[in-house]
């Protein structure tokens, strides 16, 4: 099996003993605002973490997956001729992935520390690095016969084309400013990092459809 990667959010899935979403939530992290993050745009394109569902609750990383066989490549750039080329980045992004995590867990560390948790959970812990191979191709023949199966797995982009309001930056992205659409009595919902970070996630729509609304009361009480 080959995988192709590209930039990706790195978590353990359990942290000093507590589940990793614990530790977002109690700490705060999913309720940081969008008005108070320093590249809020960044932050909207952040991929979803690598995280597994399953009972035991294990870790499932890249070396994880290398240590099962699973060969990595860079990020999947074009085919030219029934040839599969491949990004020679990993290094970089293997890095990028590691340094994020370590500055959460950080984030964790100082909450526990701050709030006088610290009995409460397990020691600090660091993951070891994100493993670069020895030596990774660039490129990679479809017709050998030796990849059976695709598998795409690159997330969606929005298309608002359908809207007749002139609210589409040039990238194609809606407007707003957290959910409040740059057309007056348009709002959003659903969107990621609308106004905080959980918005993101199905259970973090509730505070935010609460503000959206207040904002459409008020726009309907002065129009």
């Amino acid at each position: 099996m080959t995988l192709s990667v590209g930039e990706h959010v790195r978590l353990p899935r359990v942290y000093r003993g507590r589940d990793v979403l614990w530790w977002m939530d109690a700490s705060g992290v999913w309720d940081q605002r969008y008005d108070e993050l320093d590249d809020l745009v960044r932050a909207r394109r952040l991929p979803s973490p690598q995280l597994v569902g399953t009972p035991e609750r294990r870790t499932l990383d890249l070396n994880a997956l290398a240590a099962a066989g699973v060969e990595l490549v860079g990020r999947w750039a074009a085919v030219r001729d029934g040839q599969a080329l491949f990004s020679g980045g990993l290094r970089n992004v293997f890095s990028l992935a590691d340094l994020k995590m370590e500055r959460l867990l950080g984030t964790f560390d100082e909450w526990a520390r701050a709030r006088g948790h610290e009995a409460e959970v397990d020691p600090p812990e660091r993951l070891a690095a994100t493993r670069v191979p020895e030596s990774t191709r660039l490129q990679l023949d479809l017709r050998s016969g030796e990849i059976r199966a695709i598998v795409w797995a690159t997330g969606f982009r929005p298309d608002y084309r359908w809207l007749e309001v002139p609210v589409i930056d040039a990238k194609g992205q809606l407007r707003h400013d957290g959910g409040v659409v740059d057309s007056p009595g348009l709002y959003a919902l659903g969107l990621p990092v609308l106004r905080r970070r959980k918005s993101t996630f199905i259970y973090g729509i509730e505070e935010d459809a609460r503000e959206v609304i207040t904002h459409l009361a008020r726009y309907l009480a002065t129009r």
